[in-house]
Protein backbone atom coordinates (compact mmCIF):
# COMPACT_ATOMS: atom_id res chain seq x y z
CA UNK A 1 0.00 0.00 0.00
CA UNK A 2 1.05 3.32 -1.00
CA UNK A 3 0.82 6.61 1.66
CA UNK A 4 1.47 9.79 1.03
CA UNK A 5 2.05 12.37 3.66
CA UNK A 6 1.03 15.83 3.39
CA UNK A 7 4.23 16.77 2.93
CA UNK A 8 4.92 14.17 0.26
CA UNK A 9 1.76 15.17 -1.67
CA UNK A 10 3.02 19.20 -1.43
CA UNK A 11 6.43 18.22 -2.65
CA UNK A 12 4.90 16.29 -5.93
CA UNK A 13 2.16 19.33 -6.64
CA UNK A 14 5.00 21.85 -6.25
CA UNK A 15 7.29 19.76 -8.67
CA UNK A 16 4.27 18.90 -11.22
CA UNK A 17 2.97 22.73 -11.34
CA UNK A 18 6.43 24.47 -10.99
CA UNK A 19 5.37 26.55 -7.86
CA UNK A 20 2.90 27.37 -5.22
CA UNK A 21 2.60 30.82 -6.79
CA UNK A 22 2.10 29.27 -10.04
CA UNK A 23 -0.24 27.14 -9.00
CA UNK A 24 -2.71 29.93 -7.20
CA UNK A 25 -2.45 31.84 -10.35
CA UNK A 26 -3.88 29.75 -12.75
CA UNK A 27 -7.79 29.27 -13.64
CA UNK A 28 -10.56 31.27 -15.41
CA UNK A 29 -12.43 33.76 -15.09
CA UNK A 30 -15.95 33.88 -16.85
CA UNK A 31 -17.40 36.99 -17.91
CA UNK A 32 -21.12 37.60 -19.04
CA UNK A 33 -22.74 40.34 -20.91
CA UNK A 34 -26.50 39.98 -21.63
CA UNK A 35 -29.59 41.38 -22.22
CA UNK A 36 -33.49 40.49 -20.44
CA UNK A 37 -35.37 43.35 -18.43
CA UNK A 38 -32.11 45.12 -18.14
CA UNK A 39 -28.34 44.79 -19.23
CA UNK A 40 -26.73 42.09 -17.05
CA UNK A 41 -22.87 41.87 -16.10
CA UNK A 42 -21.96 38.41 -14.10
CA UNK A 43 -18.18 37.99 -13.70
CA UNK A 44 -16.36 34.97 -11.54
CA UNK A 45 -15.17 36.48 -8.61
CA UNK A 46 -16.67 39.64 -8.49
CA UNK A 47 -17.56 39.65 -4.79
CA UNK A 48 -14.98 37.38 -3.39
CA UNK A 49 -12.50 40.41 -3.59
CA UNK A 50 -9.91 37.77 -4.78
CA UNK A 51 -9.88 38.95 -8.47
CA UNK A 52 -11.44 42.55 -8.92
CA UNK A 53 -10.53 45.86 -8.29
CA UNK A 54 -13.79 48.02 -8.04
CA UNK A 55 -13.53 51.46 -9.24
CA UNK A 56 -16.35 54.20 -10.08
CA UNK A 57 -16.77 53.22 -13.19
CA UNK A 58 -14.26 50.41 -14.07
CA UNK A 59 -13.70 46.78 -12.63
CA UNK A 60 -10.00 45.88 -13.22
CA UNK A 61 -9.03 42.13 -13.15
CA UNK A 62 -6.05 42.01 -10.27
CA UNK A 63 -4.43 38.96 -12.22
CA UNK A 64 -3.00 41.10 -15.19
CA UNK A 65 -0.71 38.04 -16.36
CA UNK A 66 -4.02 36.33 -18.44
CA UNK A 67 -5.07 36.39 -21.66
CA UNK A 68 -8.75 35.85 -23.11
CA UNK A 69 -9.06 32.40 -24.12
CA UNK A 70 -12.73 32.21 -25.60
CA UNK A 71 -15.09 34.27 -26.28
CA UNK A 72 -18.74 33.96 -27.86
CA UNK A 73 -21.56 36.32 -29.48
CA UNK A 74 -24.66 34.97 -29.84
CA UNK A 75 -28.21 36.63 -30.65
CA UNK A 76 -31.27 34.88 -29.99
CA UNK A 77 -29.40 31.88 -29.44
CA UNK A 78 -27.81 32.11 -32.48
CA UNK A 79 -23.36 32.31 -32.85
CA UNK A 80 -22.80 35.94 -34.32
CA UNK A 81 -19.04 34.64 -34.70
CA UNK A 82 -19.88 32.49 -37.21
CA UNK A 83 -17.68 29.42 -35.10
CA UNK A 84 -15.01 31.44 -34.80
CA UNK A 85 -13.98 30.46 -30.89
CA UNK A 86 -11.95 33.93 -30.26
CA UNK A 87 -14.67 36.02 -32.53
CA UNK A 88 -11.95 37.11 -34.67
CA UNK A 89 -9.92 38.53 -31.34
CA UNK A 90 -5.89 37.96 -31.89
CA UNK A 91 -5.23 37.03 -28.32
CA UNK A 92 -1.54 38.71 -29.02
CA UNK A 93 -2.88 41.63 -29.59
CA UNK A 94 -4.66 44.22 -27.47
CA UNK A 95 -8.79 43.80 -28.08
CA UNK A 96 -11.33 45.93 -27.17
CA UNK A 97 -15.27 44.69 -26.83
CA UNK A 98 -17.68 47.45 -27.11
CA UNK A 99 -21.37 46.90 -26.01
CA UNK A 100 -24.13 49.60 -26.44
CA UNK A 101 -27.21 49.44 -24.40
CA UNK A 102 -29.16 52.43 -24.77
CA UNK A 103 -27.33 55.67 -24.86
CA UNK A 104 -24.55 53.96 -22.38
CA UNK A 105 -22.41 51.65 -22.80
CA UNK A 106 -19.53 48.89 -21.22
CA UNK A 107 -16.00 48.48 -22.98
CA UNK A 108 -14.61 44.75 -22.06
CA UNK A 109 -10.70 45.51 -22.99
CA UNK A 110 -7.31 44.44 -21.92
CA UNK A 111 -5.19 46.74 -19.88
CA UNK A 112 -1.77 46.32 -21.48
CA UNK A 113 -1.26 44.70 -24.90
CA UNK A 114 -2.70 41.11 -24.70
CA UNK A 115 -2.82 41.52 -20.57
CA UNK A 116 -4.76 42.15 -18.25
CA UNK A 117 -8.56 42.73 -18.25
CA UNK A 118 -11.08 45.45 -17.83
CA UNK A 119 -14.61 46.63 -17.54
CA UNK A 120 -15.33 50.38 -18.04
CA UNK A 121 -19.13 51.62 -17.91
CA UNK A 122 -20.06 54.52 -19.40
CA UNK A 123 -20.42 57.87 -16.82
CA UNK A 124 -23.96 57.36 -17.58
CA UNK A 125 -23.90 53.61 -15.48
CA UNK A 126 -21.08 54.09 -13.70
CA UNK A 127 -20.32 50.20 -11.54
CA UNK A 128 -21.87 52.23 -8.38
CA UNK A 129 -25.59 52.31 -9.74
CA UNK A 130 -25.51 48.52 -10.92
CA UNK A 131 -27.89 46.36 -8.73
CA UNK A 132 -26.66 43.35 -6.52
CA UNK A 133 -29.18 40.04 -7.64
CA UNK A 134 -29.08 36.90 -5.99
CA UNK A 135 -25.68 35.90 -7.36
CA UNK A 136 -22.89 37.47 -5.66
CA UNK A 137 -20.89 37.76 -8.85
CA UNK A 138 -24.13 39.14 -11.17
CA UNK A 139 -25.09 43.13 -11.47
CA UNK A 140 -28.34 44.25 -13.22
CA UNK A 141 -28.52 48.27 -14.51
CA UNK A 142 -32.23 49.49 -15.69
CA UNK A 143 -34.27 46.45 -14.55
CA UNK A 144 -37.58 47.38 -16.15
CA UNK A 145 -36.43 50.40 -18.24
CA UNK A 146 -37.42 48.91 -21.67
CA UNK A 147 -34.16 49.29 -23.23
CA UNK A 148 -32.00 46.59 -25.00
CA UNK A 149 -28.22 45.91 -26.03
CA UNK A 150 -27.99 47.17 -29.63
CA UNK A 151 -24.61 46.99 -30.19
CA UNK A 152 -21.41 44.46 -29.82
CA UNK A 153 -18.61 45.25 -31.65
CA UNK A 154 -15.04 43.55 -31.45
CA UNK A 155 -12.36 45.73 -32.04
CA UNK A 156 -13.96 48.17 -33.83
CA UNK A 157 -15.75 45.92 -36.16
CA UNK A 158 -19.03 45.50 -37.27
CA UNK A 159 -22.76 45.44 -34.79
CA UNK A 160 -22.65 41.70 -34.27
CA UNK A 161 -26.17 42.58 -32.38
CA UNK A 162 -29.33 43.88 -34.03
CA UNK A 163 -31.34 44.58 -30.13
CA UNK A 164 -33.74 42.43 -31.74
CA UNK A 165 -33.70 39.04 -29.01
CA UNK A 166 -31.12 38.63 -26.22
CA UNK A 167 -27.82 39.45 -27.14
CA UNK A 168 -25.15 37.98 -25.12
CA UNK A 169 -21.60 37.88 -24.41
CA UNK A 170 -19.60 35.11 -22.99
CA UNK A 171 -15.49 35.66 -22.27
CA UNK A 172 -13.52 33.67 -20.68
CA UNK A 173 -10.33 35.10 -19.10
CA UNK A 174 -7.65 32.66 -18.53
CA UNK A 175 -4.88 33.71 -15.69
CA UNK A 176 -1.65 32.07 -16.72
Amino acid sequence: MLRLTLTTFFTLALLLCGSAARMAAQGDTKITVKDGGSILLRADGLDSGAKWKVFHNELRHLRPTGVLSALQVTEAGADRCGGDPKCAIDPSQPWTIQVNYGASSVTIASISANNGLHVKFSRHMPFSQWQKTGNPDERGFGHGDGLHITGIAVNNGPNLCAGKDGCEIDLTYTAQ
